[in-house]
C-alpha cells in the first residue's frame, strides 16, 4: 500500500482524460457506421443495372443479327431466331433476308447450327438433298431429254459440317465435311433403265492468318482469316464431274463473320446487334 500512496493525483487525472478520448473516438466510429448503414438501406430500393454478359466465341443468342453488303451494293441479313429440338443435340435456327436461292449450294449459310465447347457445327443435310434434287437431277434430265427421270437416295445420316474449331489457331487445318451420297436414277420408271450414282462432298478448312482488319463496323485487332475449299465429285454412268469452290471468311471472336470472299465478290459486315 505504500507504493500506491505515493502516486500523484495528476496521474489519475491523466488516465481519466485518456479514457475519455478513447470513448469519444468510439462514439464517432459508432455514429459513422450507423450513418453508412442508413445510407445503404435507403438506396436498397434502387436495383443495380444488369450487367450484359459477353457473347459466346461464336455468338448464338436468339435475336442476334448481322447485316452484310455485297459487292453490287445489295444487302442481306442473317439472324438467330429460335431453337430446334433434336434427339442428338440442340440446334439453333438461322433466318435470311432475302431468302437464299434454293438452287444455290452454300455450306457456310446453313439453316440450323449448334455450338458446343470445342466446335461450331452446321447442319447441311437439306443443302445436300437440294443439290441432288436440283443440280444432279437437272444434269441428268439434260442428258436424257424427253424421258421421265426420278432420283432415289439410299438412307443416310449426314454428318454435321465443322465450321470452326474453338479456339482458332493460326495455320491449323481440319476436315470440315466428308459426306458420301449414293442412290439410283431411273428412266421412265423402268427397272432396266435404272442406274446408280455417287456424289462425294468434301470440305477442308485452314486458318491462314491472324491479323488486324478494318471494316465498316470498326477495327478488329484479332481477326482470323479462314479459307474453305469445297470439292464435289459426282459419278453418273461412269462419267465423273468435279466441282471446286473456294470461300474465304474473316472471323472475329465474340463478334462473328465480318467479311466473306468468293467467286461472287466480297461481302462485308455493315451492322450487327448481339443479344
Amino acid at each position: 500500500m505504500r507504493f500506491f500512496s505515493h502516486i500523484s493525483p495528476n496521474f489519475y487525472w491523466l488516465t481519466f482524460q485518456v479514457k475519455c478520448r478513447i470513448l469519444d473516438k468510439m462514439r464517432i466510429l459508432f455514429f459513422t457506421l450507423c450513418i453508412t448503414l442508413l445510407l445503404v438501406a435507403c438506396g436498397s430500393d434502387e436495383l443495380p443495372e444488369p450487367t450484359k454478359t459477353k457473347p459466346n466465341y461464336f455468338p448464338d443468342a436468339v435475336g442476334s443479327r448481322w447485316v452484310y453488303r455485297n459487292a453490287d451494293g445489295s444487302e442481306w441479313i442473317r439472324e438467330v431466331i429460335d431453337r430446334k429440338d433434336s434427339q442428338d443435340q440442340d440446334y439453333l435456327t438461322f433466318t435470311y433476308k432475302p431468302s437464299i436461292t434454293e438452287t444455290e449450294i452454300d455450306f457456310l449459310n446453313p439453316t440450323f447450327f449448334s455450338v458446343n465447347q470445342n466446335q461450331i457445327l452446321f447442319d447441311v443435310g437439306e443443302q445436300i438433298d437440294r443439290y441432288i434434287q436440283t443440280d444432279l437431277l437437272t444434269s441428268v434430265k439434260d442428258e436424257f431429254e424427253g424421258l421421265e427421270v426420278n432420283v432415289t437416295l439410299e438412307q443416310i445420316t449426314y454428318p454435321d459440317l465443322v465450321f470452326l474449331q474453338i479456339p482458332l489457331i493460326s495455320n491449323s487445318q481440319w476436315n470440315v465435311l466428308n459426306a458420301e451420297v449414293n442412290g439410283n436414277i431411273s428412266l421412265q420408271n423402268l427397272t432396266l433403265l435404272n442406274f446408280p450414282f455417287e456424289v462425294h462432298f468434301m470440305v477442308e478448312g485452314v486458318v491462314l492468318s491472324e491479323e488486324t482488319i478494318e471494316s465498316p463496323v470498326g477495327m478488329f485487332e484479332t481477326t482470323f482469316q479462314i479459307k474453305y475449299n469445297t470439292k464435289i465429285m459426282q459419278t453418273v454412268l461412269s462419267n465423273e464431274v468435279s466441282i471446286i469452290r473456294d470461300q474465304t471468311i474473316w472471323f472475329v471472336p465474340y463478334i462473328g463473320i465480318v467479311k466473306i470472299e468468293d467467286e461472287r465478290g466480297i461481302s462485308e459486315l455493315i451492322e450487327y446487334n448481339l443479344q
